[in-house]
């Protein structure tokens, strides 16, 4: 896939692992969402793995994108579990959402699997 800022890799059974580097600029919002969405679903993605080790805090801006992201692959068919979330991350996350997110999280995706299927 060639969105800068993204670098999504197939790991098997239908799932995919999504890393974000620091140049992602979630402004472009509409065609990340199009692209990922289309790559999923032409490779008959079940899972989308989104690895937040890079993500020290998860702001309201941050957060609208990855709901906007779990909800468009959701139309798809597609989970999308949120790993590797470090804990300041987690807290700030904590601090400002007031319903389910429309994601799923797990420490890693070995631990999603165990619980989450």
């Amino acid at each position: 896939m060639s969105i800068p800022g993204l670098h999504l890799t197939r790991i098997g059974n239908g799932g995919f692992l999504l890393e974000p580097s620091r140049s992602l600029n979630i402004r472009d919002q509409d065609r990340l969402l199009e692209g990922i969405a289309s790559r999923l679903q032409q490779d008959r993605a079940s899972r989308l793995y989104y690895d937040l080790s890079e993500q020290a805090l998860i702001d309201p801006v941050y957060y609208a994108w990855l709901d906007a992201l779990a909800r468009t692959i959701q139309a798809i068919n597609v989970k999308m579990v949120c790993v590797h979330m470090q804990p300041t991350a987690a807290f700030a996350l904590a601090q400002f959402i007031h319903e389910k997110p429309a994601f799923e999280t797990a420490l890693d995706i070995s631990g999603w699997k165990k619980t989450g299927q």
